[in-house]
């Protein structure tokens, strides 16, 4: 027998359902479409410069000094013409950014021509790392004597790259990196102090995949012995990875032979963009100096019109133009001197 709905459990069941109804009204409980809204815009990300990232296009970090010695900033594009080979290039990106992330490999010359000078560049270098980083650069350090160690590989930490600094002593680069920093770098042969092998695997090893500014510090008295890896081989390296070289000239006045590197270090330091500052008593003035420099640097990119790329060396001539070069009439341009074109 089919139950028959009575009035009252009729009005019953309309109740429940108009409080079922009233139920999916209360705020949280329903579902509603909201209404259509036009396309939100993305919010535009801060442009953070950076040296253009790519195979066909030629970087170039470089700074304008004074003939008195000094700085030029804020100079414009128009201000510059880049030559390749003698030819004209266009120039597809250009900045004067203090800022642009660096990274920086410190070399610490550790043989016993350093014994009385090595303290003090190990607190300048403290300093040094403390006033010229960013939490956006990276640095390293690498001391070298009979072996060519990696005392700190690269970090933004300036408290590890203070203990690197800290640990390296004369005669033994790596002491208190075993298990700290495992990262002997391959050099081992004849000699005490091996310069070339230090340069070349930081530029080589350390810097050849890393975009941005780059630079090296040499701190030595320029002696070299028994290096694997040539001076030729280092420059090479520096031009290939985009590194720039600056050697500060120290030594231990008990040693007065001539370091034989010394030359040859600077002339690798002139074709990377860099320079080479005989510190004498006043190595304070020559971290400065370097510190300044770094703080004053251009960038320009440009894409080459020669064809291919043969492996020969591709000589680059930056030069100031026009109302610049009038003004600044004696000025010096700092950059490398050109580059192989080779494959990437």
């Amino acid at each position: 027998m089919t139950p028959r709905i009575t009035h009252s459990r009729l009005l019953f069941l309309l109740a429940v359902l108009a409080a079922l109804a009233a139920a999916q009204e209360l705020p949280g409980a329903r579902v509603r479409a909201l209404p259509p809204t036009s396309p939100t815009k993305p919010q535009a990300t801060p442009q953070v410069p950076t040296i253009v990232a790519n195979a066909d296009l030629v970087n170039m970090v470089f700074s304008v000094e004074t003939e008195h010695g000094g700085f030029i900033p804020e100079l414009n594009q128009g201000d510059f013409q880049v030559l390749e080979d003698g030819r004209p290039q266009q120039v597809r990106f250009f900045s004067f950014e203090a800022q642009l992330p660096l990274t920086l490999g410190l070399l610490l010359d550790t043989s016993p021509s350093q014994a009385s000078v090595l303290r003090e560049e190990q607190q300048l270098s403290d300093n040094f790392f403390r006033q010229v980083l960013t939490p956006k650069d990276l640095a390293f350090v690498v001391g070298f004597d009979v072996d060519t160690t990696l005392l700190q590989d690269l970090t933004a930490s300036t408290s590890r790259l203070s203990d690197a600094v800290d640990r390296a002593h004369i005669g033994g680069a790596d002491a208190g990196s075993v298990g700290i920093n495992p990262g002997t770098f391959p050099s081992r042969a004849g000699g005490a102090t091996h310069l070339w092998d230090a340069l070349y695997l930081a530029c080589h090893d350390e810097l050849a995949h890393q975009a941005g500014r780059k630079a090296v510090i040499v701190v030595t008295d320029g002696g070299e012995q028994g290096s694997t890896y040539t001076s030729q081989d280092a420059l090479r390296a520096a031009l290939d990875s985009n590194t720039i070289v600056f050697a500060i000239i120290a030594a231990d006045p008990r040693y007065a032979w001539n370091g034989g590197g010394s030359g040859e270090l600077r002339k690798i330091a002139e074709q990377t963009g860099g320079r080479s500052i005989n510190a004498g008593k006043d190595l304070a003035k020559a971290y400065d100096e370097i510190q300044r420099e770094l703080r004053s640097q251009y960038t320009l990119a440009y894409r080459s019109d020669a064809p291919g790329r043969d492996g020969k060396f591709r000589a680059v001539k930056i030069e100031l133009l026009g109302d610049a070069a009038k003004a600044h009439h004696g000025a010096k341009i700092r950059a490398r001197t050109g580059y192989f074109a080779s494959n990437p």
